[in-house]
């Protein structure tokens, strides 16, 4: 929306941005997803409590209210997406994204990443039980936490004196296909030339230079990996800072143009249950999502064999360990 209202934009972590409007000075913004548009008490609030090292809030909500505007007007440190009405309100100014909105307004809901999560560990587990610690190890949450999301539904998972034990992998599977929103957070769109795995190399050789950990690779290049069906298109990866590609030969596109998707993803479990396996062009160590995650991203792919490159990738999940 930022993009198709005129306005620039950078993605620093999954709640902060940096807008600019085109003038060479840009404005940190915390990000402030919300289902209705805030009270003027809300708003109070969140400026209070503002991080020292950004300059204001944006708030994306589906319509904007009276005290959301107001507040816009008057005080810069406020600013607004209204995603069903398409405009963007930033330092005062209204600007119109036309007609490139999102064709299913983004309204946020509660999810819980841990039972999403639990869903994917037992579509990929051996047979044997698994006790509630070894769940949390493997998904990278607290012992807490999956303690709150067992038990799962009966037809797919029991409980047995030595753990709980998956009853139905395949259920598993398609249950967390249908279920899950999206690792949502915040992404940047970039386009290069190049083959997909050439594109991905030189970010990896970015994110090696600035010390940051490197992108857990998903979607085409990741089913590559798991289950050769089709050629990649494009790369699609998640990361825990978003690299600034312009130098690098990148530059910033709208998403139906981009050759390169990067994700700082809300859903914490997406890193934390990705893993360094070898990589098919080079042997090296590569980090790649789980893959139910590659096979949800590789289903957004455009081409018409998508849809077999995912029946492809979760026959072959469930007939062989590919995750670990």
């Amino acid at each position: 929306m930022l993009l198709d209202a005129g306005l620039d934009r950078r993605v620093v972590d999954s709640a902060e941005i940096d807008v600019g409007t085109g003038d060479g000075r840009w404005s940190r913004r915390q990000v402030m997803l919300l289902r209705h548009s805030p009270s003027p008490r809300e708003i109070d609030r969140a400026v209070r409590a503002l991080r020292p090292r950004v300059d204001g809030l944006i708030f994306v909500v589906p319509r904007a209210g009276r005290a959301l505007k107001s507040a816009a007007e008057r005080d810069h440190r406020v600013a607004y997406a209204a995603v069903d009405e398409a405009v963007v309100c930033f330092q005062g100014e209204t600007y119109r994204a036309g007609d490139q909105r999102p064709a299913v307004p983004a309204h946020p809901g509660r999810t819980s990443w841990t039972r999403l999560a639990m869903l994917r560990l037992f579509a990929l587990s051996p047979a044997k039980p698994l006790s509630q610690s070894e769940i949390a190890r493997q998904i990278g949450v607290s012992h807490v936490a999956v303690g709150k999301q067992l038990p799962l539904p009966d037809e797919l998972v029991a409980r047995t004196p030595a753990g709980w034990q998956v009853v139905d992998r395949a259920g598993c599977w398609d249950r967390f296909m249908a279920d899950y929103p999206g690792p949502r957070g915040l992404t940047t769109y970039w386009a290069t030339t190049g083959d997909p795995a050439a594109q991905l190399e030189r970010i990896e050789h970015v994110a090696l230079d600035r010390g940051d950990a490197p992108p857990a690779v998903s979607g085409d290049l990741a089913a590559d990996l798991y289950a050769p069906w089709r050629r990649p298109s494009r790369v699609v990866a998640y990361v825990v800072n978003q690299p600034s590609l312009e130098e690098h030969g990148f530059a910033v596109v709208r998403p139906t143009d981009a050759t390169v998707e990067l994700c700082t993803p809300r859903d914490p479990t997406v890193l934390t249950m990705s893993r360094a396996l070898p990589s098919k062009r080079q042997g090296n160590p590569r980090r790649y999502t789980d893959p139910l995650i590659a096979a949800w991203d590789l289903r957004r792919s455009p081409g018409g064999d998508v849809d077999a490159a995912v029946d492809q990738l979760r026959a072959r999940a469930l007939r062989e360990r590919l995750w670990r």
